[in-house]
């Protein structure tokens, strides 16, 4: 697995879509409205991604990308995170 690591506006969302448009595998989002805004990012930056996936669908798929896991975890859970924790030795980290 890929962690992407960056600031605000540093191009995580980007790297995503990238990854998304050449690897065929969706982002999973929290909303229908973030998925509509990815899609009009990804066209922006000249990518074809496959539709993203909205957390609740019936239909999903085997794998996911995640763009902003904390807003899709506090939506999910119905409560602010204070802090997580990763293990990472499943990693892969890339920094932007």
């Amino acid at each position: 697995m890929k962690l992407i690591l960056g600031g605000h506006g540093s191009g995580k969302t980007k790297r995503i879509l990238e990854l998304s448009a050449a690897n065929k595998i969706p982002v999973l989002c929290e909303s229908e409205q973030r998925a509509q805004r990815l899609l009009t990012k990804a066209i922006g930056y000249g990518y074809q991604i496959p539709m993203p996936v909205v957390f609740g669908d019936e239909n999903m798929p085997k794998e996911v990308y995640i763009d902003e896991i904390n807003t899709l975890l506090e939506v999910v859970l119905q409560c602010k995170i204070g802090a997580l924790s990763l293990n990472s030795d499943l990693f892969e980290t890339e920094e932007i």
